[in-house]
């Protein structure tokens, strides 16, 4: 199935939005988050892939000094408050006047805090220890930034630590007082100098006095709040605006949960009926289908490289064209990386005459390997996958966009990822990484009513999409129905339709057409047979005598010239 979207750093389907089709994740970004989100998770990134590496910043190479030099002070005996240690400028630090600045989420700027300082106490008069321990006692909880003496007023408050960390304070009434708090303050002040910490506590329903360090967060990160206070165990994080705590719930559990088997399979019979209305009845089927008629079996395995690597960032009929000029171009001994190539006039699709196809650059390495009909070396799980399930694997399983939906509750603050429409494709030191998690749990469910997982997870796939298509929702969750256009037919049968459509246009049969894409004379880009060199050097002199010389120039730039 054409990927849409991205699986965290992996890119999962997008044509749930078509205009979101185009989009890529932020430069820098690691996971699907970029180097902003991750320093408000107060996480580290995952190891990054490709040839991404995240650079330390200045702030943090001072960051991570001053947290030393505090450490080494506290072994020493220093109490309760470290006082602000001085530190070389550098010109970042003179640029940007300091680590203050607008602390997002929280209105007004976030000043009084000088670059290689740590949080200290009583540097305002919201920040002092007997401050914080009355607006405690009055109100059941209070919630500061250290270096701003800011008192939020709107944003998403969550735990940093887990409630059993040591760095999390708990005395009983009688013990809480201003000398605990300072005891707080010293053992967190690196944590409380980062932006967005806030030194929080609050009264619990066993009557005891809860210091930790809260994370705040801007209204419209509440995945990325939610995900943070999932891996510190937090059960809830508030609304500092609305007044009003949200649920953080356990996505794993979730996953692993009777519920969620109920889903895949209401959603695999909704998808089994639809497929049983068309030709190819299992979605990943390649032998005796259009695409062995078109190209043969010989050059099966290409056909199947080039649909997963032209996957991510696309819909299935684009996938199909997109996939059929690379397979023209491995067939005739053409480069498969061609930078001059340019969409030609008479497009089948929404891509304009005279650009490239989309995306060529960032697939170079998969697009190669697909070549060479090496699949089990592409990058990344999902595109991996799914060569494999067009190959035959019957243990494969494609998980996107679609899946990554249907393993969420945002109403009970269940989420996949950060980002919308990603399941992690990471694998971890240690442990099972997200994607294989699912991946087991979706081949258990198959199994226990007697489908190959790659078959049955094509199913619930299509149930998804039709059900959104159709009903504008997932479980409850909204979703713009309008936005799916198209079947959600298999690959062999849209590749079909594709090739029927053209053989229309050019007036000749399918048959004829299918001669011509395994000759490497043809591809489904355009309406016209433009990879013909006579019929290109005619279509040029043409092109010219209107006076249209740039674009055929811009058509193609290869050895037809």
């Amino acid at each position: 199935m054409a990927d849409d979207d991205y699986v965290m750093g992996e890119l999962a389907r997008s044509d749930l939005y078509p205009d979101e089709t185009q989009m890529q994740p932020p430069r820098n970004a690691v996971g699907g988050l970029t180097p902003e989100d991750w320093m408000l998770s107060g996480q580290q990134p995952p190891e990054a892939t490709y040839d991404y590496v995240r650079p330390q910043s200045w702030m943090e190479k001072m960051q991570e000094a001053e947290a030393k030099r505090v450490a080494d002070y506290q072994r020493g005996g220093v109490p309760a408050v470290v006082s602000s240690l001085a530190a070389d400028s550098s010109p970042e630090q003179d640029l940007f006047g300091g680590f203050g600045g607008v602390t997002k989420g929280v209105k007004g700027p976030a000043k009084g805090f000088a670059p290689g300082s740590i949080a200290e106490l009583g540097a305002h008069p919201t920040t002092t220890p007997e401050a914080i321990y009355g607006g405690t006692m009055e109100k059941g909880g209070y919630s500061v930034n250290l270096p701003s003496g800011q008192i939020p007023s709107e944003g998403l408050m969550v735990g940093k630590y887990k409630n059993t960390d040591p760095r999390n304070l708990v005395v009983p009434q009688e013990g809480f007082n201003p000398a605990a708090i300072e005891q707080h303050a010293a053992t967190n002040a690196a944590a409380l100098a980062k932006e967005g910490a806030h030194l929080g506590t609050w009264v619990g329903p066993d009557g005891k006095i809860y210091l930790d360090v809260a994370q705040q967060y801007p209204v419209d990160k509440i995945r990325l709040a939610t995900k943070t206070g999932e891996r510190t165990g937090q059960l809830a994080g508030y609304n500092v605006g609305a007044g009003e705590s949200f649920p953080i719930g356990n996505w794993r559990d979730f996953v692993a949960s009777p519920e969620f088997k109920a889903r895949m399979d209401e959603m695999a019979g909704t998808g089994r009926d639809y497929l049983s209305k068309f030709p190819s009845k299992e979605w990943w089927d390649m032998h005796g289908s259009a695409f062995e008629r078109a190209y043969g079996t010989e050059n099966l395995p290409q056909v199947a490289g080039f649909s997963a690597a032209t996957a991510p960032v696309s819909n299935p009929y684009d996938n199909m064209r997109a996939m059929s000029e690379y397979m023209r171009r491995h067939i005739s001994g053409e480069p498969i990386i061609q930078p001059d190539y340019r969409i030609p006039e008479g497009g089948m699709g929404p891509w304009s005459a005279g650009k490239q196809i989309p995306l060529e650059q960032s697939r170079i390495a998969n697009l190669n390997k697909a070549a060479a009909g090496n699949l089990d070396q592409l990058q990344r799980a999902k595109v991996r996958e799914e060569a494999m399930a067009m190959s035959g694997d019957p243990n494969a399983v494609v998980l996107d966009r679609h899946w990554a939906r249907l393993t969420e509750d945002p109403a009970r603050g269940i989420f996949a990822n950060a980002q919308e429409g990603v399941i992690n494709t990471e694998t971890p030191k240690r442990g099972v990484g997200d994607y294989d998690y699912v991946k087991g749990h979706v081949s258990d469910a198959a199994r226990a009513v007697g489908r190959d997982p790659r078959d049955y997870s094509a199913d619930v796939w299509t149930g998804i999409r039709e059900t959104i298509k159709n009903t504008s929702q997932l479980f409850g969750t909204k979703f713009r129905g309008s936005a799916i256009t198209g079947e959600s037919k298999s690959y062999a049968d849209i590749f079909h339709e594709l090739v029927q459509k053209k053989a229309d246009h050019m007036g000749i049969s399918t048959d004829a057409l299918d001669k011509m894409l395994r000759s490497g004379n043809a591809n489904l880009l355009s309406q016209m047979l433009v990879a013909s060199p006579v019929i290109w050097g005619a279509y040029r002199k043409w092109q010219n005598s209107q006076g249209n010389g740039a674009m055929g120039d811009l058509a193609r730039q290869d050895q037809y010239d």
